[in-house]
This record gives C-alpha cells, sequence and structure tokens, in this order.
C-alpha cells in the first residue's frame, strides 16, 4: 500500500480516479450502448441543467468523464505542471461538470483560444494552466451554437468554434480583474468571469436572433442514485485512506487547515502538506454525502457534478468548518422551497445546497452566523442569476457567489470592525 502511495502521490491519486472511472463505465454498458450514448453526449447543446446520464446513460457519462480526465492529466504531464490545490480542484471539477455540459468536443476551442492568449503575450502556456482547467464551465456556447441553433452545420461549427476560441482568449485578462470584485471570498473566480462573458453572449443571441434561451436545459436522471453514492463514498474513503497511509498521525495537522478562512489563493496542497489535503478531500466528499442524504436529494448528474467539486476545492479553500455554515443557509431553503425529483428548477437547487460553497470564506472569516446568512442569500439569488446567463456558463454558482460576495462582505466588515483579514497571495 505505501509503495502504490508513493507512486500514485505525485498526481494524487488521479490516475487512480481515471482507472476507477473507466473500469466503471464498461461495467455498467455494453460497447455499442457508450458508442451510443458518447454521440449523443457530443451532440448535446449542453446548456444548464443538461443531465448526460439522462441523455447518454451512465456509462457514456462515465466515459466521458475519464476521457476528458485522461486528455487534461497528459497535458498536465507534458508541460511538467506541478500538483497544487488549485490544479488539483480543477481537475476534479472537470469530472464534475463532465456529468453536465462538458465533453470533448466542446472544451477544445477554449484551450486553444486561451494557447493563443498565451502565445500573444509571449508567456508559457503551463503558467495558465489554472485557467485553461477552470475554463470549461462555458464550454456550452460552442455546442450550443453548433446544435442548439438550428443553423446548418456550415455555419454552426465554423461560430461555434470561432466563439470557442475567442472566449478562450479573453478569459485570463477578464477572470484577473473580476478577483478584485469580491476580494477572493467567491473560490469560483472564474465562474464569475464566465457569467459576465455568458450574459453577452445570451444577450445577443436573443436580440439579435430572437432564441428563447431561459429556459432550463434537458430533464435530469436519478436513476443511478445508488451507484453514484457508492462511487462517492469509496472516491472519498480512498483519499482519506491515502493520507494515513502518508502520515499515520495526519490528523494532528488538522487542526490548524481548519483555522483558514479559505480565501482566494488557499492552496493546502502546497501551505499544509498533501496527506493532510487528502483527508480534507475525503471528509467534504462525506459531508456532500451527508447532506444530500438528511435533505432527501437523489444524485443526478448535475448533483454528481457539485460533489466532485466539493471535494476538489477541499485541496483550495473549503474545509467543514467554513463550508458547513454556508451549506446550512442553503439547506434552509431548499427545505422552505417546493422541490419536484427530477424537475430542473428543483435540481438547481439542490446543487446550489453543494456549489454555495463557493462563498465558504465568507464564513471562515466571519464566523458561522454570517455563513449561515450568506448561504441562504446566495441559493435565493442563484436562480435569477441564471436568467441573465442564459444557460451557458455552467459555474452559475460561481457567478451568483460573485455578487454574493461584493453585497455582503462590505457589510460583515462593518458590523465585524475587528475580525483579522487574511490577505489575498
Amino acid at each position: 500500500m505505501k509503495t502504490l502511495y508513493l507512486k500514485l502521490k505525485g498526481r494524487m491519486m488521479m490516475p487512480a480516479i481515471f482507472l476507477i472511472l473507466f473500469a466503471m463505465a464498461f461495467s455498467f454498458d455494453s460497447l455499442s450502448a457508450i458508442y451510443e450514448g458518447y454521440l449523443n453526449i457530443l451532440q448535446s447543446p449542453s446548456v444548464l441543467i443538461s443531465d448526460y446520464l439522462e441523455i447518454g446513460g451512465l456509462g457514456a457519462t462515465l466515459f466521458n468523464v475519464a476521457t476528458i480526465m485522461l486528455i487534461n492529466i497528459i497535458m498536465l504531464n507534458r508541460l511538467k505542471v506541478k500538483m497544487s490545490g488549485p490544479i488539483f480542484a480543477g481537475l476534479l471539477t472537470i469530472a464534475g461538470f463532465s456529468f453536465f455540459g462538458k465533453n470533448i468536443f466542446n472544451t477544445i476551442p477554449i484551450y486553444i483560444g486561451i494557447y493563443l492568449y498565451a502565445y500573444y503575450q509571449k508567456l508559457e502556456f503551463k503558467s495558465f494552466m489554472i485557467v485553461v482547467l477552470f475554463s470549461t464551465g462555458i464550454s456550452p456556447i460552442v455546442s450550443y451554437l453548433i446544435f442548439g441553433t438550428g443553423w446548418p452545420f456550415y455555419i454552426g461549427v465554423p461560430a461555434g468554434v470561432i466563439v470557442g476560441i475567442f472566449t478562450g482568449f479573453v478569459l485570463p485578462a477578464l477572470s484577473a480583474h473580476t478577483i478584485r470584485f469580491h476580494k477572493g471570498y467567491n473560490l469560483y473566480n472564474i465562474g464569475f468571469a464566465m457569467g459576465i462573458l455568458s450574459m453577452l453572449y445570451a444577450a445577443m443571441l436573443t436580440t439579435l436572433f430572437g432564441f428563447d434561451l431561459f429556459v432550463f436545459g434537458t430533464t435530469t436522471s436519478e436513476a443511478y442514485h445508488y451507484e453514484l453514492l457508492i462511487l462517492t463514498l469509496v472516491l472519498s474513503s480512498v483519499f482519506i485512506a491515502s493520507g494515513f497511509i502518508a502520515n499515520r498521525k495526519v490528523l494532528r495537522k488538522y487542526p490548524k487547515l481548519l483555522k483558514r478562512t479559505g480565501r482566494a489563493v488557499s492552496d493546502f496542497i502546497r501551505d499544509e502538506g498533501r496527506d493532510i489535503t487528502m483527508v480534507n478531500v475525503g471528509v467534504m466528499g462525506l459531508i456532500s454525502v451527508i447532506f444530500i442524504t438528511v435533505l432527501r436529494i437523489e444524485i443526478n448528474g448535475a448533483v454528481m457534478g457539485g460533489i466532485l467539486t466539493v471535494m476538489g476545492f477541499g485541496a483550495f479553500g473549503k474545509h467543514p468548518v467554513n463550508s458547513v455554515p454556508v451549506m446550512l443557509g442553503a439547506a434552509f431553503w431548499f427545505l422552505l422551497s417546493p422541490v419536484v425529483t427530477g424537475d430542473p428548477a428543483g435540481v438547481g437547487l439542490a446543487i446550489a445546497v453543494l456549489f454555495v460553497t463557493a462563498i465558504a470564506p465568507i464564513a471562515g472569516r466571519f464566523g458561522v452566523l454570517f455563513g449561515i446568512f450568506a448561504g441562504f442569500v446566495h441559493i435565493v439569488l442563484t436562480p435569477f442569476t441564471y436568467v441573465f446567463q442564459g444557460g451557458f456558463d455552467l459555474y452559475n454558482n460561481g457567478f451568483a457567489a460573485g455578487f454574493v460576495a461584493a453585497l455582503l462582505v462590505p457589510v460583515f466588515e462593518f458590523l465585524k470592525k475587528n475580525v483579522p483579514e487574511e490577505e489575498m497571495e
């Protein structure tokens, strides 16, 4: 076990996760079913909420997740990018959103755009790897222009590819500026930047071409709830076990990590160590399971995306102390709202209970009660931000979180003047 851990620790268990997902894909469906389902996924407009479990089935969805992970792992290895908190969070976020909205077809043009930006700035492409990993949250714009507009392919394909490349080209500069808007209290900063771009695209497509964008995507599938619940428990256990294999006394390091506010940029791998970070990642997965179980939320593609994202950011700002308060605030509104299983609007509220952890640093700095209130405000606001961005920004909660942080943090700072501030790095 120790030898296996040493082989995998440089990539924080990512090769093992890829192998698990790839093996699971072919254990659930036949090759022909995976092929047919994967084609359906690639041809989906992929706007929120497009549940690939409903569109392609479990086998094809897991194949899509494994494929995207493999491509990004190979890219990181070829560029010799060192594993860090944000890189780890980016990889698990990619895996999560490959359950609903991301596929190889709609991500590549955005990667090309970021590469061209790096070339234009005469900088190494690897220096933008964090932006690269999170950039594909806006990938539905590519799929929608090709498959969702009804345009002939000779118009749709060039439009999708060109807009995708343009989006990738402007994202690095835009995301560098948007972090000032929320002062690092929104961990999904790139999601906020993409929300602004998505809002522009939605406005243009609506006013110039008359498309009706402000509806949710396809229905969701909760048919694989127990399989995905078991997968989450297995992955969480693997991460926790890995931390203990590396250091039997790893829990002694946990109190220090739990004191961090989580404000961006909080790289737990660099600052606290890989061993305790792995434990924290697994714990965040278990906390996600507890919340969805207590709230009776069934796992579909979108919910699974939320779980993996929460786990990923266990290396990049989230831990139980700063995450549970905002999740409690969101859960309170979720319980007050009439939610129908499988209803897209209800699914939006359900995943917000998980994605609300984007504003975990607010609870980390200002405390439990302020965190609960911030979580409540976030889940109330989230459905309305979707209307503005038209479903192109998969990180809609990151878009909402930017406004929540910008609105509440100045007020909280006034009310709690003596709370020490953790400086952004």
